[in-house]
């Protein structure tokens, strides 16, 4: 009996990538960057109107309300990540904390209305430009919301 033959197959993405017509990958990178770019303006334009939406259904009474301003604190979150706003998304968060871990019968709606004035105060030149109040801000709002989610004590027995 004779030795064995072994194949090596060609790596098909090795060969795709050698013909021309491709793109590197900092090259796609950087269109996509640009991408962004582009549509930020708009973006930025749906998270103040995604702001105000929060602030209308906290107001009502209806069942869905709070969970319309988790699902809208949760887009702003994403969206503001996207755009490197990161006390922007992190007040997003702290609301959907908020929203997500308290008893949705006891958050007060001062609540939810300090985050909104927040989101807008974040949108401001005056605030963005201004990384300490920023910081300062998403703190204060962390803080506020662990007080808020945390278990309240039964009465002694």
């Amino acid at each position: 009996m004779s030795g064995g033959r072994f194949f090596q197959p060609a790596p098909r993405l090795k060969a795709l990538l050698a013909e021309p017509g491709g793109m590197r990958a900092s090259d796609a990178l950087r269109r996509a960057d640009r991408a962004v770019l582009e549509i930020r303006g708009r973006c930025l334009s749906g998270i103040d109107q995604k702001v105000e939406e929060i602030l209308a259904a906290s107001k009502s009474d209806a069942p869905s309300a709070m969970d319309r301003c988790y699902r809208l604190s949760n887009e702003i979150y994403a969206e503001a990540g996207v755009f490197g706003l990161v006390e922007l998304s992190g007040v997003a968060h702290s609301l959907c904390t908020l929203l997500a871990e308290s008893e949705l019968d006891r958050i007060p709606r001062e609540a939810i209305a300090v985050h909104v004035d927040a989101l807008r105060a974040l949108r401001s030149p005056a605030v963005a430009e201004n990384r300490q109040l920023r910081t300062a801000v998403v703190a204060e709002l962390r803080a506020l919301t662990a007080r808020m989610s945390a278990p309240r004590a039964g009465p002694a027995r």
